[in-house]
């Protein structure tokens, strides 16, 4: 049975138990105190470089406090400092951090080092819309050199210019070193000029071979005479009016154009001649001796030709001495040619083709076989001439009939009566277009004559063109 007196016994031992805790627990204490450490650890490297002149940005350190045995009392926070860096002194410079707690004190310190290793830094001005002609010296827009450490090095800038740049060099005091470019702004734009030796209109006389005089200068290029191109041409075997259009670029594609006006005209209106020798059928094997006298006597004459005969190189002989060359028919076949509208033209672009062939390029002028006025077609369509030269000349093509006849188609075979034929009707008007026949040897027997006779008659002898005044006859069908 628990008695009063037991209770009291256990009592005294639960206080004597408790009392020695506490005692034992203070004992730690004190003991435990005095052997505490306090600490600061540097939370980077010890020894830090920070830039000249930038934002100084304090690492820290951490402050711990250390309690043997009872290590819940151990307390960790930010060391404190009152010391800071001037970035804006070069050198080395020390931080200082302290922790105190509980009466232990402990520090430690972090060496920093203020360098400059950053170079100048360089600031080139521009200018609006500036540029350098080239082949001249680039003109300075300006340009500024600060430096962190030495301020502005604008003076110490050493500049190069190196072909189409210029290279900008800073060094401060501490040898760094800052480099730049600049893209020099080349460019021209100023157009090239045009010269038209003798101004924007110009008289030409008939028949005189047209030499352009003109040059092009531009302020880079020099002389880009070579570089103009012209559109247009000058028919000097038709009095007329032709437009010359001239243009050239330069390097930089300034362009410049300018334009001229050449009148074509005849020695004197009122009195001029012209004869206009027409050759059909051809070319045949007379076709070379022909064109010898024309040369002889600097004549040039036009040839209706055909493949009727072959010799197709002869077309481009006719072309290459200067003469004009025309479409008259590829075969001269009547009840082929005429049995219908496309069949007219397939044989018209046969012969066409022929000519490019020979020639290079394609013609703009063309006869009729047996001409407009022609009846035969009546036998294989009725109507077909009206409408063949309503597309002939809706194509952009001109047609020539005649109005000299030399009757060398069946009328005479005899050169003298040929050349008599020519002469007497000529006599009769200023211009005449005289049909011949290039096939016909006593035709090519009479030309020389009639030639000589319109030379000392003051008559022009003019080879056709697109351009040149047409004898149309009446159509008949």
């Amino acid at each position: 049975m628990n008695t009063g007196e037991g209770k009291k016994k256990d009592l005294y031992i639960v206080i004597g138990i408790v009392l020695a805790i506490i005692v034992l627990l203070a004992t730690f204490f004190v003991v435990g105190k005095s052997v505490a450490v306090a600490e600061v650890s540097i939370s980077e490297d010890e020894k830090v470089t920070v830039e000249y002149g930038s934002s100084w940005q304090d690492p820290g350190a951490e402050g711990k406090y250390t309690f043997p045995v009872l290590s819940f009392l151990d307390v960790e926070q930010k060391a404190e400092t009152s010391d800071s860096v001037d970035t804006k002194k070069i050198g080395e410079q020390k931080i200082t951090y302290s922790f105190d707690h509980w009466g232990k004190h402990s520090e430690a310190t972090r060496s920093v080092t203020v360098v400059d290793t950053t170079g100048p830094e360089i600031t080139l001005e521009t200018k609006t819309d500036y540029y350098t002609k080239p082949n001249t010296e680039y003109e300075e827009e300006g340009f500024k050199a600060i430096d962190a450490h030495d301020g502005d090095v604008t003076e110490k800038v050493v500049r190069t210019v190196e072909k189409d740049k210029v290279i900008y060099t800073a060094t401060d005091s501490f040898g760094n070193q800052t480099t730049v470019e600049r893209k020099i702004p080349y460019d021209d734009r100023v157009a090239p000029e045009i010269t038209l030796e003798g101004g924007e209109e110009i008289e030409w006389l008939l028949a005189t071979p047209f030499t352009d005089s003109f040059s092009a200068t531009d302020d880079v290029d020099g002389d880009i005479t070579d570089r103009v191109k012209i559109t247009g041409s000058v028919d000097i075997y038709a009095i007329g009016d032709y437009k010359l259009e001239y243009e050239v670029t330069d390097s930089y594609n300034n362009k410049t154009k300018a334009e001229r006006t050449v009148h074509v005209i005849s020695k004197n209106d009122s009195e001029e001649k012209y004869v206009y020798l027409t050759f059909d059928d051809g070319p045949y094997k007379y076709t070379e001796r022909l064109l010898d006298i024309l040369d002889k006597y600097d004549v040039k004459a036009t040839f209706f030709v055909t493949a009727w005969y072959g010799y197709p190189e002869m077309i481009g002989e006719e072309f290459r001495r200067g003469h004009s060359v025309g479409v008259h028919t590829y075969h001269h076949k009547y009840d082929d040619i005429y049995s219908s509208d496309e069949a007219f033209w397939a044989d018209f672009e046969n012969i066409q083709a022929l000519i490019e062939e020979q020639t290079g390029q394609r013609t703009k002028i063309m006869r009729f076989p047996g001409g407009s006025s022609n009846e035969i077609s009546k036998k294989y369509n009725d109507g077909i001439m009206t409408r063949l030269v309503e597309q002939v000349e809706a194509k952009g093509y001109t047609y020539f009939d005649w109005n000299v006849e030399s009757g060398d188609a069946g009328g005479t075979s005899d050169s003298k009566i040929v050349t008599q034929n020519i002469i007497e009707q000529i006599e009769e008007r200023s211009h005449s277009i005289v049909l011949c026949h290039d096939v016909k040897e006593y035709t090519v027997d009479a030309i020389e004559d009639v030639i000589v006779f319109c030379l000392k008659n003051g008559y022009t002898l003019l080879p056709l063109t697109e351009n040149s005044p047409t004898a149309h006859h009446r159509v008949n069908n």
